[in-house]
């Protein structure tokens, strides 16, 4: 009961102003006439009037739009020791995509999609056309880079795909059916057009590591109403005070820097890869006052070395004054978008808030301070659905003291993973004196599912504080973005240590995570680990445990004389008084089996906490080799029942059991309620079998609560659970007998009984089940000796 007792418990200044500022920003009424408030591009696109002369109408000055490039820094490559594979687009000079390549060994991923079924090609950026799937980019060191073909080697940029693995594929989800039946290291065909030929190349797919951030989710994470944009866009949000409008993400005139191909080109880094972005934006700023800015964005990517882990980007931001007068400006910064959503539907992760949720794409942050704060993605939808008109949920503003708008860290946090942005070393002032910093649901609130909340697309940004630059200047910032997983090694090294929530009791989940590592350093396997683990935290609190039993014991002894007492008393004053008497009289002291409950409560909700936040377990199998079990981390998952099972009962996130048929769940609850069975005395009144029937019906309810439990917590449930059916026994058989027998409630001795007919006292056998039997052994009074247990040596010689 101690158990289910947790798992419930669980369900838990600003600075003065700089001469020469810039004027005030316009009132509302004007913004209409600002340029900045107007798209430019409608404008140029707005026929002339037709009253008008055509000789006297101006040619529409020639619009050059910059090529689409999708580039990649790092490398899927063992040899080349890159953690990270990031695939950037020119469309906003953003992220498209991010992987974590680090690998133990060739070909084996430190961190692999576990939701990814198949082999996999590697990213290519796919776009449906008529004639099949287009290559937009062809990462280094992937299976599609060193395909092999007669006519040369590796798929290249703008082939078209068309067969993989014998089946044809048109669409995203073709392709994800066509790899589904294959596996890691199997060969197949992939068919390719190249211009006017025909080629097939002979692919050796690998397994998929976890694409931490993503703007195009495959079928299993499509959330009706999440739109899916890329991460780290960048614009300027205010020119001359001139501010971008509550509640938009850009400048009506700059909304093109957010989705338009910026020029790019590879740069050359020292011991790294590099990309540098430009977009003028004379073409969107004309007829403001500060028409000629250009913006800049520079990209590098390091492998891990002895001086990284491989875990951080570098994002430089510039700002070119090409005017000739000083121009006020600041930047606002978007943060990474589409954090993985793996394991959604099943995550345990909790928030600050007492007995509350969090979701998959929670903002975490840390102010100069120090306070790690989580804006959960369930408080940021909420502020959504009441602000249709004013959406964007605000963390911090202008008027604020400046430690708040003063920040360490702020990022995208999910239960193992994180994506943050921090200043850079060289940079340390970046995140300093911020301007005002919020957070928004990437789509529309309103098609978002209730059960589907905790997967709504989430993303950030921090606006700067306006500084004037002089003609022919430039401002930057520059950022550090770690993108890795929730490792408390890792995180220590960048200060991101409060990313992981441990809960109430941190002094005791922290060194308990320790000794589960050292188990598992020992037996190899974390299967073995929890169990040696909670055995051990078991045993240490045995003492406790006993003391609890045999205060529960003398208070079955007393049962019969309490019901007396509550038949006798009707004054709840004269029970209550009658109640110490009685406890005083044989010595008892109920609340001396509570205390070492209590005592034991942050051991056991530290345990849970330490497993159900440790990345570790993740990937980890409980019998290498066996499909089934094979993330601690997860459910055991022993059979996809989604294709027969209604929705409501079977999906993801909407299902109340999840798509997957589990077993270790259905054992847990079996045991809890052997627990009951065994330990909870027999009912002596109506009111008392109502209680336990009640309790067993909760306990039946909690199959569907741990349904989704990951496999290691239900491991950690069920070596308790077998652990206190053991420790009955033991403290049955080491208990004191009573010192005070129990007498009548006048202390009169038992009156002897009338001698009944001896065919009266014959009554027919009852017959006991199984469990009864077994309750009757385990509640069998302890016995030392021949003597104690009521029997005598037979003699030698004649009967």
């Amino acid at each position: 009961m101690l158990t289910s007792c947790l798992f419930f418990l669980y369900l838990s200044t600003q600075k003065p102003p700089v001469q020469n500022a810039p004027p005030p920003p316009p009132a509302a009424e004007n913004q209409e006439k600002n340029p900045l408030f107007r798209d430019q591009e409608k404008l140029a696109e707005k026929p002339a009037d037709p009253g008008s002369d055509p000789a006297k109408v101006e040619a529409a000055e020639p619009v050059v739009e910059a090529p689409e490039s999708v580039l990649t820094l790092g490398s899927m490559d063992p040899n080349k020791k890159f953690n990270l594979l990031l695939t950037l687009s020119s469309r906003g000079a953003s992220v498209e995509r991010a992987e974590l390549v680090g690998q133990s060994a060739p070909g084996k991923f430190n961190y692999i999609a576990l939701e990814h079924e198949g082999g996999y090609l590697g990213y290519l950026g796919l776009v449906e056309v008529v004639e099949g799937l287009r290559v937009r980019v062809v990462p280094d060191g992937s299976p599609a880079a060193a395909a092999k073909s007669s006519s040369g080697n590796g798929i290249q940029v703008g082939d078209l795909i068309s067969e993989i693995a014998g089946k044809a594929v048109l669409t995203h989800r073709d392709v994800e059916a066509a790899l589904e039946k294959t596996k890691p290291n199997e060969t197949v065909t992939v068919k390719v057009a190249r211009g006017d030929q025909k080629v097939d190349f002979e692919v050796v797919l690998s397994s998929a590591p976890l694409d931490l951030l993503r703007s195009s989710p495959r079928s299993t994470e499509q959330i009706v109403g999440n739109e899916e944009i890329n991460g780290l866009r960048t614009t300027i949000a205010s020119i001359n005070s001139v501010k971008i409008p509550a509640g938009k993400i850009a400048l009506p005139a700059l909304m093109p820097t957010m989705d338009r191909d910026w020029e790019a080109k590879r740069i050359d880094v020292a011991g790294g890869e590099g990309v540098e972005f430009r977009l003028p934006l004379s073409r969107f700023l004309k007829d403001t006052s500060a028409p000629n800015l250009e913006l800049v964005k520079r990209y590098r990517l390091y492998p891990a070395s002895d001086a990284q882990d491989g875990y951080l980007v570098d994002l430089e931001t510039v700002v070119v004054n090409k005017n000739e007068q000083p121009v006020g400006v600041a930047l606002r910064q978007e943060g990474p978008t589409g954090l993985s959503l793996e394991g959604w539907w099943y995550s345990v992760k909790i928030s600050q808030a007492w007995f509350s949720s969090a979701g998959q794409r929670d903002v975490a942050l840390a102010d100069n301070s120090g306070t790690h704060l989580l804006k959960s993605t369930r408080d940021i939808f909420a502020y959504a659905q009441k602000n249709v008109t004013q959406p964007n949920y605000v963390m911090f503003s202008e008027g604020e003291p400046l430690d708040s708008r003063t920040l360490k860290y702020i990022g995208l946090d999910s239960q193992y993973f994180n994506a943050s942005l921090m200043p850079h070393p060289e940079s340390p002032d970046s995140l300093s004196d911020l301007a005002q910093g919020g957070a928004r649901i990437v789509g529309d609130p309103a098609k978002i599912k209730r059960d589907q909340i905790q997967a709504a697309n989430v993303a950030f940004w921090v606006d700067t504080k306006e500084k004037m630059i002089e003609p022919g200047q430039t401002a930057s910032n520059r950022y550090s973005i770690f993108l890795g997983p929730k490792d408390s090694n890792i995180l220590s090294k960048h200060k991101l240590d409060q990313t992981i929530e441990y809960g109430w009791f941190p002094w005791v989940a922290k060194p308990l995570g320790g000794i589960l590592h050292l188990f598992y350093a020992i037996v190899r396997n974390y299967g073995l680990a929890i169990v040696m683990l909670t055995v051990c935290v078991r045993l240490a609190l045995f003492p406790l445990g006993r003391r609890a039993a045999i205060t529960g014991q003398r208070m079955q002894e007393l049962q019969p004389e309490i019901k007396k007492i509550n038949d006798k008393y009707q004054d709840m004053q004269k029970r209550a008084q009658a109640m110490q008497e009685l406890y005083a009289k044989h010595n008892f002291k109920p609340l001396a089996g509570c205390l070492p409950m209590f005592l034991q409560l942050p051991i056991f909700i530290g345990l849970y906490r330490c497993l159900s936040v440790d990345v570790s377990l993740r990937q980890e199998p409980l019998i290498p080799g066996v499909a089934w079990c094979s993330n601690l981390a997860g459910p055991d998952q022993l059979y996809n029942w989604s294709g027969w099972i209604m929705d409501y009962l079977a999906g993801r996130g909407t299902g109340w059991l999840g798509p997957y048929l589990n077993i270790l769940p259905l054992v847990t609850v079996a045991l809890f309620l052997a627990q009951q069975y065994f330990v909870m005395p027999k009912a002596t009144d109506p009111q008392q079998q109502m209680t336990q029937t009640m309790m067993k019906w909760m306990t039946a309810f909690m199959a569907v609560m741990f349904f989704k439990v990951p496999a290691g917590l239900c491991i950690y449930f069920i070596t308790s659970s077998i652990w206190s059916l053991v420790e009955r026994q033991i403290v049955k058989r080491t208990i004191p007998p009573p010192k005070t027998s129990l007498a009548t409630d006048d202390d009169s001795p038992t009156k002897p009984t009338k001698p009944t007919d001896r065919k009266s006292q014959t009554t027919e056998p009852q017959k006991l089940s199984a469990l009864d039997k077994m309750r009757e052994m385990l509640e069998k009074p302890a016995v030392r000796s021949g003597t104690q247990r009521g029997t005598t040596k037979k003699p030698k010689g004649k009967r």
